[in-house]
């Protein structure tokens, strides 16, 4: 989720400073996006501390322009640098926020702002009693990301199974299960300001877990549902507090307006920016540096289309053979493809994001030819599954 950044950062004329684990900073990958004036600095744990242990080593070795954080684990860190250094940044307290979802319920509410009825649980007994004439509902962890952990539960059965699964959590929230298109926002904000931003339509899996499987952008909305969900946009921001960064809100659309599903104030997961910039030509993660180094915006929509990306879903067991994958990459209108396993892995059912086995992004004028690409791109890459 970082590297696009150093490219822009190179293109810029900067030298980045990278944290992140050992094994990361080991990749092959990691090391061919770094330029001659980078260097990572390894985070030896995965707590706030951990973070800001290595964020202190880099700032030994000189001034810092701007701080990103691009993925959860770090926001809080990277948070604490940008205030502490008088650089942009989303702002502690949103930070903080936007990593637990219970505060982000209590703000909402005080807010006003739509969301589910929910529920702080400290026990399966407390969880099924506000369960209890709402089935199915909605488990979550408290913090975490890529639906790592969250699933909709049919009944007190399921729910006490799910909460002994997970009983290293002290408390979790049970939450009402809302039906509905769900649509998700990427924006941008300087000073609190919206200087950007896109909705993005989105399929997902059948219960109890729904995962992702593709995101289009942008999403074919009426003008006053696109309307309400900027408003909606404006009052979760506001209700955190965020200042300059990258959001990514989680919206179910309902009859009386979108109900809010969560915020996260980092990089956007599955591709986005990278769809976005298919679709519309905005190139997000330059903004993004931009608005972190207090340097000039130039956000403009150079292309009309429309882009998706999609993530198949082999079933599961151990790969034998991925045939296509290479034609698929020739074809007109595909932008990139990834394939993350290889002969011999283990494709796992998919619970979250984590159980991804690639994707295609690919783009075409409308949105009857983005379904069209899809259905040869389904042709043509085969998964052999043992």
């Amino acid at each position: 989720m970082g590297r696009p950044y150093l490219r822009r950062a190179h293109e810029r004329g900067m030298r980045v400073a990278i944290l992140d684990t050992p094994a990361a900073l080991s990749w092959d990958e990691t090391k061919a996006a770094m330029g001659p004036g980078d260097r990572g600095y390894p985070v030896t744990g995965t707590d706030d501390e951990g973070w800001l242990a290595a964020a202190t080593a880099a700032l030994a070795d000189g001034p810092v322009d701007g701080v990103v954080a691009f993925s959860e684990p770090h926001v809080v860190a990277a948070a604490l640098i940008a205030e502490e250094l008088g650089l942009p940044g989303p702002g502690v307290r949103a930070a903080v926020v936007s990593r637990n979802k219970l505060m982000q319920r209590e703000l909402f509410g005080r807010a006003g702002l739509a969301q589910p009825a929910h529920f702080h649980a400290r026990d399966a007994d407390a969880a099924a009693g506000f369960a209890a004439g709402r089935w199915p509902v909605i488990a979550k962890p408290l913090s975490g990301s890529g639906s790592h952990g969250v699933q909709v539960l049919g009944d007190e059965s399921e729910l006490r199974a799910w909460a002994a699964g997970h009983g290293d959590r002290e408390t979790f929230l049970v939450e009402e299960f809302l039906d509905g298109p769900e649509v998700s926002v990427e924006a941008l904000l300087v000073d609190g300001e919206v200087r950007f931003s896109n909705v993005t339509d989105k399929t997902v899996s059948g219960l109890p877990f729904r995962v992702e499987l593709e995101h289009h952008v942008p999403a074919a909305l009426a003008p006053a549902v696109r309307a309400a969900i900027e408003r909606v946009l404006i009052g979760v921001t506001t209700a955190i507090g965020l200042r300059t960064g990258v959001v990514h809100l989680e919206l179910i659309l309902q009859a009386g307006g979108p109900s809010v599903v969560e915020i996260a104030a980092r990089t956007p997961g599955d591709y986005l920016m990278d769809v976005i910039e298919a679709a519309t030509g905005v190139d997000l993660y330059d903004a993004v540096i931009a608005a972190a180094c207090g340097l000039p915006l130039e956000i403009g929509k150079s292309r009309p289309d429309v882009a998706s990306v999609w993530f198949p879903t082999p079933a599961a067991g151990t790969v034998e053979s991925i045939e296509g994958a290479e034609s698929i990459d020739r074809m007109p209108g595909v932008v990139k493809i990834e394939i993350d396993v290889l002969p011999g892995d283990e494709v796992h059912p998919l619970r979250s994001s984590m159980d991804r086995v690639g994707m295609v992004i690919y783009r075409a004028p409308d949105r009857d030819g983005l379904d069209d690409l899809l259905t040869a791109i389904r042709s043509r890459l085969i998964f052999k599954i043992r």
